[in-house]
């Protein structure tokens, strides 16, 4: 069972990584997901030159602590 009412892990201006990858993100939007008992982040993902940084939405079980 999900806790609705439970607050997000991560706020406006944390940093974390991407699981799947190990790259540090920084979080820019919170929202609640239509579609999966989640929260739902738009990230920076903050790649090292020459990459640029590039933004992505995720899934909270997507994420971990930096």
């Amino acid at each position: 069972m999900v806790d609705r009412n439970r607050p997000a892990r991560y706020k406006v201006g944390d940093k974390a990584a991407l699981k799947a990858t190990g790259q540090s993100v920084e979080i820019l939007d919170v929202r609640r997901a239509e579609f999966i008992p989640d929260f739902v982040y738009k990230v920076r993902v903050l790649a090292e030159k020459p990459a640029r940084p590039y933004n992505l939405s995720v899934p909270e079980h997507d994420l971990e602590d930096r």
